[in-house]
């Protein structure tokens, strides 16, 4: 049997992830997320940590592109966003400076309330991909009491954060509801806010159930990550006083978009 040679075994070890020293810090880049990405988040970490200080003048393309081995069309991608992020600022003839800090993380937060739930989503950015009859009902967890609605208005969206697009999500909408306050405000609303502005249905008690998968061809596609690469299934379920389902919701997150953290009691 022919044995892999040294050369060929630390190749294929290194196929998944790739070690790059930069700023004087190793970074490890990822096949399974877009490098543009993970530059976005390691140059933020640099303004946030004071590594690269306001007023300072940071690296040029070239240069930043050689430390990670990587495109300068990959580093402009990246510092592009830190552009339209308010961080960063650039002149001719004078290079690319820190003006400003991060007020919010990347992350989208999973929330823990219905409260925050819908103040949350008063911030979020994105398109509808597809609105129509659904082609399935909603399920009711077997682990809850509660009823089906007569009908459901189903909506399903691409969202982004910075530009970014981090969640593909299919919801289902007590019909009713939409009959009350009017369908065009899905154009302006969230369909969080949508269920709080109706005064007949009220969101009473809800559940939410978060689990790891994989993505396939079409989640891939839209947000723009390799086939397979881990993806966070949230769904929520919410019912009114009555028991009835109202609500339903599920969500496929980019893995490197989304964290969850609950108090230890």
């Amino acid at each position: 049997m022919k044995r892999k040679s040294a050369k060929t075994a630390a190749g294929s070890k290194a196929r998944g992830q790739q070690k790059r020293r930069g700023n004087g810090v190793d970074l490890q880049l990822s096949n399974a997320t877009p490098i543009y990405v993970q530059l976005i988040v390691h140059f933020r970490h640099q303004i946030e940590t004071g590594k690269w200080r306001q007023h300072q003048i940071i690296p040029p393309l070239h240069e930043l592109a050689a430390e990670f081995g990587v495109t300068r069309a990959t580093v402009r991608q990246a510092i592009g966003f830190l552009h339209r992020e308010g961080l960063l600022s650039s002149r001719r003839g004078r290079g690319t400076e820190v003006i400003g800090k991060p007020h919010e993380t990347l992350w989208q937060p999973v929330p823990n309330t219905w409260s925050d739930l819908v103040k949350d989503s008063d911030r979020i950015e994105g398109d509808v991909l597809e609105l129509a009859r659904p082609g399935r009902l909603p399920e009711v967890p077997q682990t809850e009491r509660g009823e089906l609605a007569p009908s459901y208005h189903v909506v399903r969206r691409l969202l982004r954060r910075g530009g970014i697009p981090y969640l593909v999500g299919i919801s289902y909408v007590d019909r009713r509801v939409v009959d009350e306050v009017g369908a065009d405000i899905f154009k302006t609303s969230s369909l969080y806010r949508v269920i709080e502005t109706s005064r007949h249905f009220h969101a009473v008690r809800g559940d939410q159930l978060i689990s790891v998968g994989t993505a396939d061809a079409e989640l891939a596609f839209l947000l723009g990550i390799p086939l397979s690469s881990p993806i966070v299934n949230v769904s929520r379920w919410i019912f009114n006083e009555h028991d009835t389902l109202i609500y339903q919701s599920e969500g496929q997150f980019r893995s490197d978009f989304v964290q969850a953290a609950r108090r230890l009691r």
